[in-house]
C-alpha cells in the first residue's frame, strides 16, 4: 500500500471541511476523487501530499509516517517521494521546458548532468521532444501541463497527485492529457490519484470516491 490515511480531520476555524477521512491507494493504482466545489477534495489532496497537517489522524506514504516528519526532513521527502500536477502548471517563465523539468532533480541533489538527461527522457516520453528549449510561453496549455507531468516524475515519486489536471484544457486537449497519465501508469507503474470534476477522465480509473461535506458519500 502506498498510501494510507486514518481518520484525517481538518477544520478552517468553525468550517469543519474533513470528517474522519480514510483513503488508501495501492501500488500502480489510478484513482479519482469527485464531489461538488467545496466537498474537501483539495483539502484532502494537499494533506495527501503533505502541503497541509491535518487536525488529527495519522497518515503513511510508502511505508513513512509523514506526520512525524518536520522542516528539511518532511521537504525532503516530498521532493523524493511525491509528485504533483496542478490545474495551473506553475512552470518558471524564464526557464525552458528542459530547466523546469530538471528543477526537482536538482533539489533532490542529482547532478546537473544527470539531471540534464533525465528531463529530456522524461519530455520525450510526453512528447515534447521537439521543445525541449522551449520556454512555457512558446507551448500551448496541454504542453505546457505535459512539460509539468515530466517535472512531477523527475525523482520517480512513490506516488502521483493531480488536482484538476485538465480543468484548463479543451475537450482534445483533454483527452490527451488522459491519456498520457494512463501511459505514465502503464509504463512506470505509478500509483496516481487525481481529483476532477471530469466523468471523463474519473472513468478511466480503477476506481472513483465520491466526497460530499468532507466525508465519503455512501455509494
Amino acid at each position: 500500500m502506498i498510501v494510507n490515511a486514518q481518520h484525517i480531520r481538518k477544520s478552517f476555524g468553525p468550517l469543519e471541511v474533513l470528517r474522519d477521512i480514510d483513503f488508501q491507494a495501492d501500488e500502480g493504482e489510478l484513482v479519482a476523487v469527485m464531489g461538488a466545489s467545496g466537498a474537501g477534495k483539495s483539502t484532502l489532496l494537499q494533506i495527501l501530499g503533505t502541503l497541509l497537517t491535518p487536525d488529527s489522524g495519522s497518515l503513511e506514504i510508502d511505508g513513512v509516517d509523514v506526520l512525524s516528519l518536520k522542516g528539511n526532513a518532511l521537504a525532503a521527502f516530498r521532493n523524493r517521494s511525491i509528485g504533483f500536477v496542478f490545474q495551473a502548471h506553475h512552470l518558471l517563465p524564464e526557464f525552458t521546458a528542459t530547466e523546469n523539468v530538471m528543477i526537482p532533480g536538482l533539489i533532490g541533489g542529482k547532478g546537473s548532468k544527470q539531471a540534464f538527461h533525465r528531463a529530456q527522457e522524461l519530455l520525450s516520453q510526453v512528447g515534447l521532444e521537439e521543445r525541449l528549449s522551449h520556454k512555457p510561453s512558446e507551448l500551448s496549455g496541454g504542453e505546457q501541463q505535459r512539460v509539468a507531468i515530466a517535472r512531477a516524475l523527475m525523482n520517480n515519486p512513490a506516488i502521483l497527485f493531480a488536482d484538476e489536471p485538465t480543468g484548463n484544457l479543451d475537450t482534445h486537449t483533454k483527452e490527451e492529457i488522459h491519456q498520457l497519465l494512463l501511459d505514465v501508469r502503464r509504463e512506470m507503474g505509478q500509483t496516481v490519484v487525481i481529483v476532477t470534476h471530469d466523468p471523463a477522465l474519473a472513468a478511466l480509473c480503477d476506481r472513483t470516491c465520491h466526497m460530499q461535506d468532507g466525508a465519503w458519500k455512501e455509494e
